[in-house]
């Protein structure tokens, strides 16, 4: 694997490290509420536009056990600062806002909200998604609690693919070969996740599961409870093809080494999943992204060697694949065209 994130040398984000993070709250102590179950944690950085709807599914939990709801903005610049403070002042039992006044970064905003959390149980909602079943939290609290092994609980997500058939338990195998499970539906047990590695990469979400995973088992319900927002100002789909490949390489390579390499062929199993969903071709310009598949299989060839041998000519077989398909739905478009002409002159 590629990268140069190594561990242990790493090292880790202990809670007296993460006290350090720059972090201001605007909360009300006084109406808040007591002894909370669940903590659901929302990072949102320029998320104006959806964090209402985000922060009102979370509301609309029908849940016997109080919960609290932290938001952590990143220093927005769109006024989703500006409306969370609005949103806390509405609701001050149940929402806290955690912020600062410069932006600190995907992982350390993670962490410092993390820190705060009170409840032992903690959710994740990105503020761009949300819940679309109200009694999410419950049935999610009732299956961690009846399996003391588990480290988080995960459902179905709506917007993305989900190839789980049927409620399960999921191992760190299983999470290491794909990504069947998106933050939005998660819910883990907060003691579990701090001492937290110091990743480098901007993936969170999949280091925090590969950290989780290593603790326990995680428990899944196949039923839609999240929905996964794609739009131009996300992450993940808001990024270039090579950026998204770049960072699912640095990723996978950081999972490699904090797994001390005991995971190396199902995480080359997941990269060359990763590669083939997005070499998938596009109906709007077919053969630029053929081309541009072209293109990062040259750019990473040596790469994709040194990691696997059989993973590289998977790759170069799929690109060829493409490249059929592509001659295929061309000459299905000029036969007829041809036709029509031959009937005209006769």
């Amino acid at each position: 694997m590629t990268g140069d994130w190594r561990w242990p040398e790493a090292g880790w984000w202990f809670a007296e490290d993460i006290a350090q993070i720059p972090v201001e709250e605007w909360s009300s102590p006084e109406e808040l509420v007591a002894a909370p179950a669940v903590s659901v944690l929302m990072l949102t950085y320029n998320h104006c536009r959806f964090i209402e709807e985000a922060v009102a599914s979370v509301l609309a939990q029908r849940s016997e056990q109080p919960f609290e709801l932290l938001i952590g903005d990143d220093c927005s610049t769109d006024g989703t600062s500006e409306l969370c403070r609005q949103l806390q002042c509405q609701h001050p039992a149940t929402i806290r806002l955690i912020t600062s006044s410069e932006n600190v970064g995907i992982h350390p905003n993670f962490l410092r909200v993390l820190l705060r959390c009170r409840a032992p149980l903690v959710a994740l909602l990105e503020g761009d998604d949300y819940w679309i079943e109200p009694s999410k939290l419950q049935q999610q609290q009732a299956l961690i609690g009846a399996n003391p092994g588990y480290s988080m609980v995960a459902s179905a997500t709506r917007n993305r693919l989900n190839w789980l058939e049927a409620d399960c338990r999921l191992s760190l195998n299983d999470l290491l070969r794909r990504y069947p499970i998106h933050t939005s539906s998660l819910l883990f047990r907060k003691e579990l996740a701090i001492p937290f590695p110091r990743f480098s990469t901007a993936v969170h979400d999949s280091l925090l599961i590969a950290h989780l995973a290593q603790r326990g088992d995680c428990g899944y319900l196949n039923q839609e409870m999240s929905y996964y927002r794609r739009h131009g100002g996300g992450i993940w789909t808001g990024a270039s093809r090579e950026q998204r490949m770049q960072d699912t390489r640095e990723c996978i390579a950081a999972m490699d080494s904090y797994c001390r390499g005991c995971y190396h062929q199902e995480l080359v199993d997941r990269e060359f999943w990763c590669y083939r969903l997005d070499w998938q071709l596009s109906s709007e310009n077919p053969w630029g992204h053929w081309l541009a598949s072209l293109k990062l299989l040259l750019n990473e060839g040596p790469a994709m060697m040194q990691r696997s041998l059989r993973f590289s000519l998977g790759l170069i077989v799929l690109t060829g694949w493409q490249l059929l398909l592509l001659i295929k739905a061309a000459v299905a478009q000029a036969l007829p065209f041809r036709t029509r002409r031959l009937l005209g002159a006769g």
